[in-house]
């Protein structure tokens, strides 16, 4: 490829010439630094008489020592850390009031009650226990006035039918203050409040 191919095929495309051209920089410099960073130091004499005797052999990198750290700087860590730590003035964990101003607008908070964690509890279950003895009293109340409904036939079809207290009702109407929910047979389900009973035929 002449150099006239080069030129057309990087002008061609720019942004891989970009990127190539970024490469090249930057091994340029990586490649100057190492050369900077060896020229200081000499090799040992072995290492050297080792070098030219194996010129045509493999490239093995050279092992050098790290630096010692400086002595002043070691000596300053040492007397900070031996240093007895110093007392903290004020405390950490204090809120100051004053620089959380309260907005007079907002709504005061609701008053707390002075009982304690058991105190609550025990009114929690109680209220509890009182809900579900007001459900099952409710639950058995209707299933008194249910008892009352006389379930006499079932008609199965597209649309179910049924015959209750001698008159004919559907899934959805009303009888006795109880929506029939659904027709099956030889039984009918109703419901009222949320409360789901079943009347079997007799």
């Amino acid at each position: 490829m002449s150099i006239n191919d080069m030129k057309q095929s990087l002008m061609a495309d720019p942004k891989k010439t970009g990127f190539l051209s970024v490469l090249v920089v930057v091994l340029l410099v990586m490649v100057g630094r190492m050369v900077l960073s060896n020229s200081g130091k000499s090799l040992p004499s072995s290492a050297a008489a080792a070098s030219t005797s194996n010129a045509n052999s493999t490239f093995a990198p050279t092992i050098t020592a790290p630096a010692a750290p400086n002595r002043s700087a070691v000596a300053a860590m040492q007397k900070w850390a031996d240093a007895p730590v110093p007392p903290v003035s004020r405390n950490l964990f204090a809120v100051k009031i004053e620089y959380f101003p309260v907005d007079g607008s907002r709504t005061s908070p609701l008053p707390q009650s002075d009982d304690g964690f058991w105190q609550r509890l025990e009114k929690s279950m109680a209220l509890q226990a009182d809900q579900r003895d007001k459900r099952e009293n409710l639950i058995a109340n209707f299933k008194d006035e249910a008892a009352k409904l006389r379930l006499e036939s079932t008609m199965i079809g597209p649309q179910p039918k049924a015959m209750v207290n001698g008159e004919l009702v559907g899934e959805g109407n009303v009888v006795a203050s109880f929506r029939i929910v659904k027709i099956e047979t030889r039984r009918i389900i109703v419901e009222r409040e949320g409360i789901r009973l079943e009347i079997q035929m007799k």
